[in-house]
């Protein structure tokens, strides 16, 4: 059990009985026996370790209050703040997930698939019925229970909209639908994953081998190169189905009602049967760079990355356009950063301006805090504290350390908005909690300010 995280545990009166279930880069699982007024009852107690993202946060805890409705998922109950972290508590259905089953029994029966696959189909109804994908479904993220299975961790679920969030890409890739390399992620996407994880459920292997593989350029070019590995050992019906739901295209894949028809009478187009596959296993030396030559965004944004690292800036500034052009929001950001600095182009806030402004649509909280700093200091245009402050507030919001600090200052001097030294300290303390030294230095100034009203 993570030291840092048991203490703050054990000091809830309402716990005993903790025991850790699985252990992640964002969020920790335990299971708990949680005492209230009515009893005592078993919890999974979700233990989100970085909370600087208050919009993903919110929007996770009110899109769970919205699925408590239907029984397809777990019941949510409560989201607790306790120093820098989030406890969200969920009602106990399953001791273990999938990729635990797995292991320790080997793979599930054709019958248990198909039972799998029915659960995942009526969550995604409810889902993408309101907009949005789940847009991590692996393996570990599939509670089995005894007579249902359900999907978890909605911390990545997002609006299916082409987005900053859809652009974002960290952690394990070995289950990314190959569309998002170009900043893309709808409900085609969740069948993908879907798909590949049914091939992990019927053969205890990932369907490109990905199990062991921790290069994330590796584990992206599989999922836009590799085919299906060893189609021909899984059963001829399921065979169909996953090489149709993990297309490269997706608007190839089927949708939520043709899976529902091939439960029925396990139906696939034609073109399925008819399929005809090139098996391909193979890595290129460097899988970024080839990725980026064949035209996907984020390889062209990493590359571009790179050479403005080297002191290549004429060719990153190229490649930033090249993202650009096609909407990439992260591009659009980098270059009103050169248009501001006037390397490697001659210097102009309004083109800066404009750069930042296209990206912060998109929802990019580096854009807005960009866009914040002009309207601040009138670089280029009038000054104008009432929306660097709201802009200030949206990157704060979502995340940006420097803009929670910046945020913090204008509460502190009462520009842009009243004087509030209370809220000055909040976002100064979480700033500075995630390694901002700005807000490290502002912390002190706020003590003295402080001392010297008392």
């Amino acid at each position: 059990m993570p030291d840092e995280v048991l203490p703050i545990l054990e000091q809830q009166p309402d716990l005993s009985k903790i025991k850790l279930i699985s252990k992640g880069s964002i969020a920790s699982v335990y299971k708990v026996k949680q005492t209230t007024e009515k009893g005592e009852r078993k919890q999974f107690l979700r233990v989100m370790h970085d909370i600087r993202n208050y919009q993903a946060i919110k929007r996770e805890k009110d899109l769970l209050h919205y699925l408590n409705q239907f029984p397809e998922f777990i019941h949510f109950n409560e989201i607790r703040k306790v120093g820098y972290y989030y406890l969200q508590f969920f009602d106990f259905s399953a001791k273990r997930n999938l990729e635990q089953i797995v292991s320790k029994k080997g793979a599930l029966s054709v019958n248990t698939t198909k039972q799998l696959l029915a659960d995942m189909v009526a969550v995604l109804e409810r889902v993408h019925y309101v907009g949005f994908v789940h847009g991590d479904i692996q393996p570990s993220n599939i509670v089995m229970g005894k007579e249902q299975s359900y999907l978890v961790d909605w911390s990545h679920s997002i609006p299916s909209l082409s987005s900053f969030d859809t652009e974002t890409m960290t952690g394990d890739n070995k289950y990314c639908p190959p569309e998002r390399l170009n900043g893309q992620l709808e409900e085609s996407g969740d069948v993908y994953s879907l798909g590949c994880t049914l091939y992990y459920a019927l053969t205890g292997k990932h369907i490109y081998r990905l199990d062991k593989e921790k290069n994330t350029d590796k584990q992206l070019w599989a999922q836009v190169h590799h085919t299906v590995h060893k189609m021909n050992k899984l059963p001829i019906f399921w065979r169909y189905l996953i090489f149709w739901m993990t297309q490269k295209d997706p608007a190839k894949r089927p949708g939520l009602v043709e899976l529902k028809t091939w439960l029925e009478d396990l139906t696939v187009p034609d073109w399925v049967r008819k399929m005809s596959v090139r098996v391909d296993k193979s890595y290129p030396t460097e899988p970024m760079t080839v990725l980026a030559d064949e035209h996907y965004l984020y390889p062209i944004f990493k590359k571009a990355l790179a050479y403005e690292k080297a002191g290549e800036l004429d060719i990153a500034f190229n490649l930033y356009e090249n993202c650009a052009f096609r909407d990439y929001s992260r591009a659009e950001n980098n270059l009103g950063l050169m248009y501001e600095k006037g390397e490697p182009v001659k210097q102009s806030y309004a083109m800066a301006a404009n750069m930042y402004h296209q990206a912060f649509e998109k929802g990019n909280p580096f854009a807005a805090y960009n866009l914040a700093r002009l309207f601040e200091q009138g670089l280029g245009m009038p000054a104008n504290l009432d929306y660097a402050f709201k802009l200030y507030r949206f990157a704060a919001m979502r995340g940006n350390l420097d803009a929670q600090n910046a945020l913090a200052m204008m509460y502190m001097d009462g520009r842009g908005t009243p004087k509030h030294m209370a809220q000055a300290r909040s976002w100064l303390v979480i700033s500075a909690q995630y390694g901002n030294k700005s807000a490290k230095k502002n912390i002190r100034l706020l003590l003295k300010e402080s001392k010297r009203v008392i």
